[in-house]
């Protein structure tokens, strides 16, 4: 005999299954704390989604995740500009950043080339990375992404 949930919880489930790693257990795990929770505590994670929604964008110069132009790691004058890590995504500059050994600049590609999976360079920020590379200010390329085929 299956559980039928009351609708609104049902379709919290279903939405939340829809993030990565989350299966139907740990959507109803998520969904009853939720209900659990104060109100104010599941309005606060509400406004949350939608605020990083409506502010979130790339950064013009390295295409990382902001919610200024230029991100706060462009606009930081004790950046060495001349040195570039180019990563995977915006997740491999957090862990970067984190470790806090590299005081260079970024270019975020958002992906990896995958031609199986029909990713190729179009798909990627490869052509903003070759206009930064023409502008001479580069002297040292990082490639900080995973090694593959």
């Amino acid at each position: 005999m299956t559980v039928q949930h009351a609708q609104p919880i049902g379709r919290l489930i279903q939405e939340l299954t829809k993030l990565p790693g989350i299966g139907e257990k740990t959507a109803s795990r998520l969904a009853m704390h939720i209900l659990r929770a104060a109100k104010e505590d599941a309005q606060g994670l509400a406004r949350a989604i939608l605020e990083v929604k409506e502010k979130i964008r790339f950064c013009s110069r390295c295409f990382n995740l902001t919610d200024q132009d230029p991100c706060r790691v462009c606009q930081d004058p004790k950046r060495n500009r001349e040195i570039l890590c180019v990563v995977s995504g915006p997740e491999d500059l957090i862990a970067l950043e984190k470790s806090g050994g590299f005081r260079g600049v970024y270019h975020v590609l958002h992906g990896v080339l995958s031609p199986l999976e029909g990713v190729g360079p179009k798909d990627l920020r490869v052509s903003e990375l070759l206009s930064r590379l023409q502008g001479g200010e580069v002297k040292e390329v990082i490639l900080a992404t995973n090694p593959s085929v």
